[in-house]
């Protein structure tokens, strides 16, 4: 979906102002006639009336930034592929060419017109076509793209978003983007434009060809005995995959919702079905073919390998095989780092992936960003009884100014889902929230605990390396715990300190996050620390060379890794009753742990100190500020009065 042109005002206006306007509840669309030419003739097309149930027409999934194209190679290259190219002589289906005069709106032929600002300065990724008589202005990635994608002889009849909605009409969009599901579901195909070949276009799609086979990975590069030669055949296929086409949101349900999708480059074809085929044999393949893979990520170009794993699970996203059991929240988690030039589409591109009782908003561009993200937030909260969207919070400055409890997707940053599930801190209670104001949630908990001591000590850039960093912090939590010299000190909730202690440095979990503790764990975790210990000893020109051999033990890797990511997402915090926990990294002191109604974790809430404009009264409003791991508090143990009907629940806003 294309942002509001710049013509507005302009030919874009005037073009739409001849037209009749498509009623709102039918099956009408507008569609592109692509007048037939040769390459080099000017774009001429015309808008025409069809139907979601009887037009036979594609529809185009594209970028509206400039093309990817970067150098003066033309549309053509050589490969041995099987590569498809784009046949002119075919005879038209049924209906690509209407005929008859009625289906034709609007149509100025012989007549062109240019409207709008001509000025000597316009962006050089901007050219201009003509459509029904008008001159307009459309990026080049657009034009390019008409011109490989239009016949010599005949007309071809083309669904594209930026000339079949009139972008400039709020309630036009509204209607048109509320049916794009059915538009790309109805299409006989969805041509992918991924832009004009590069060097190594060509390279990449055969490397993608050879993976449909589902061959082993140690076999498919078993001549690569080298790190370079395996970069070599890599390293197009990251090119390929990080075309910008790949990181667009609305590309999502385009092509997922397609009958048939086609990927093309120039005037070179290939089925999307080889992308989906090839995630497919690299899921099924990265472990029991790692060898091919883990000896270079540690090495130069270790880069290439993670973005190739990285894209691979990109394309596996998009082909989703299970929407009906689909939610908004899991769409939205799922695409989260999905680009959108309209931050309102970061919702309203993915809504089309839903059943229909699951697209709890539905597309109002009259709204701002800001309404839409507290629209969808609150009414997934509210409708689905899900607070793990709480976990989505993050502090870092998105494009958006959001209250505490709402996400900003601009950040293209998520929680800590996948934690979520291991954990009960609020037992079996019901969710209870209510949007009680433009920007403030009423929310029903138990404040539990202050914030009393929290571990926010900041290391300069003088530091050897990320490992040295971690261990140092990680010595920092030890201290302010009183671990080792606690010993065996008994800990509020029960249990030894020291082993309290292991257990919320691991959250609970396994080292990799897939399972809950077990003792077998916490033996790994005196393992590691014992080896980590060594290592703080080794001189700094020693450290990398023990490095390299603690890591080929998988336990001593999977505790680093983890270790060296708590720095920038989980703080070690004491509370005032001694209990401690990880949280996040904007928590300060006299910060409040809280157990919300219905959540799976605490959170850490901040008080603010005005009178609250909704519920008249003062102390009862908070900024929400993360989740929190609190060793002693994660299986309902805090709510257990209220279970009883000893305690009830508190009532309080979040802003």
């Amino acid at each position: 979906m294309t942002s509001r042109p710049d013509e507005a005002s302009g030919a874009y206006a005037f073009l739409y102002r001849d037209l009749p306007q498509l009623p709102v509840e039918s099956q009408e669309i507008r569609l592109l006639w692509l007048d037939p030419g040769s390459f080099d003739d000017g774009i001429v097309c015309s808008l025409v009336k069809g139907d979601l149930d009887s037009s036979d027409y594609e529809a185009l999934s594209y970028t509206w930034e400039e093309s990817d194209y970067s150098g003066p190679l033309g549309a053509e290259w050589e490969s041995e592929g099987e590569w498809e190219d784009v046949d002119d002589s075919d005879e038209p289906k049924a209906e690509e060419v209407v005929s008859g005069s009625d289906n034709h709106i609007g149509s100025m032929q012989g007549h062109t017109s240019t409207f709008g600002p001509q000025t000597p300065d316009k962006p050089s990724n901007e050219k201009h076509i003509t459509v029904n008589g008008f001159t307009i202005g459309v990026k080049s990635n657009l034009e390019i793209a008409l011109r490989h994608l239009r016949y010599e002889n005949r007309t071809r009849t083309l669904w594209i978003d930026y000339l079949c909605i009139n972008q400039g009409n709020i309630a036009d969009r509204n209607a048109q983007v509320r049916r794009m599901d059915l538009i790309y579901r109805k299409a006989s195909q969805v041509i992918v434009w991924l832009g004009l070949p590069t060097e190594d276009s060509g390279k990449g799609l055969e490397e993608v060809y050879a993976l449909t086979g589902n061959i082993h990975l140690s076999k498919l590069y078993s001549a690569e005995h080298s790190q370079s030669r395996l970069l070599d055949r890599i390293k197009p296929v990251v090119h390929l995959l990080s075309r910008s086409w790949f990181q667009r949101v609305w590309v999502v349900q385009e092509v997922a919702l397609a009958k048939q999708a086609t990927i093309q480059i120039g005037s070179r074809t290939a089925p999307w079905d080889w992308f989906v085929k090839a995630a497919r044999v690299i899921q099924e393949h990265m472990i029991c073919c790692k060898d091919i893979i883990h000896p270079f990520t540690d090495h130069r170009g270790g880069d290439y390998f993670l973005n190739y794993r990285g894209c691979w699970a990109s394309i596996l996203a998009l082909d989703i095989g299970n929407r009906d059991k689909s939610t908004l929240h899991m769409a939205l988690r799922l695409f989260y780092n999905r680009q959108a030039t309209d931050p309102r589409d970061k919702v309203y591109g993915l809504l089309g992936l839903l059943k229909p009782s699951e697209r709890l908003v539905s597309p109002d561009y009259a709204l701002s960003p800001l309404e839409v993200y507290e629209e969808t937030a609150s009414k997934i909260m509210e409708i689905a009884k899900d607070l793990s969207i709480l976990l989505d919070i993050d502090e870092l400055a998105g494009d958006v100014d959001v209250p505490s409890w709402c996400p900003d997707w601009t950040t293209n940053s998520v929680g800590g889902i996948e934690l979520y599930d291991f954990y009960n801190a609020a037992g079996d209670s019901t969710t209870f929230v209510q949007r009680c104001s433009a920007h403030t949630l009423k929310i029903q908990g138990l404040i539990f605990d202050t914030v009393t001591c929290v571990d926010a000590d900041a290391y300069d850039d003088t530091i050897e390396s990320e490992l040295w960093e971690a261990y140092l912090r990680l010595r920092s939590w030890e201290s302010l715990a009183r671990i080792p010299s606690d010993g065996e000190s008994t800990y509020p909730a029960g249990g030894s300190r020291s082993v309290a202690f292991r257990q919320t440095v691991l959250m609970g979990l396994n080292a990799d996050r897939t399972r809950q503790l077990q003792h077998s764990d916490l033996d790994h975790y005196k393992t590691w620390r014992a080896w980590l210990g060594k290592f703080a000893q080794k001189g700094p020109t020693h450290r990398q060379a023990f490095l390299k051999t603690g890591s080929r033990n998988p336990n001593i890797r999977k505790h680093n890794q983890m270790l060296k990511q708590y720095p920038a997402t989980r703080w070690f915090f004491l509370t005032d009753d001694g209990y401690m926990g990880m949280g996040p990294v904007e928590m300060e002191q006299d910060d409040v742990v809280c157990v919300l109604a219905g959540a799976k974790t605490p959170f850490i809430l901040r008080a603010i100190n005005e009178r609250c404009e909704v519920c008249q009264m003062d102390q009862c409003c908070y900024r929400l500020k993360g989740f929190a791991y609190v060793h002693g508090i994660m299986n309902g143990e805090t709510v257990a009065g209220i279970n009883r009907q000893e305690e009830t629940w508190n009532e309080f806003c979040l802003r």
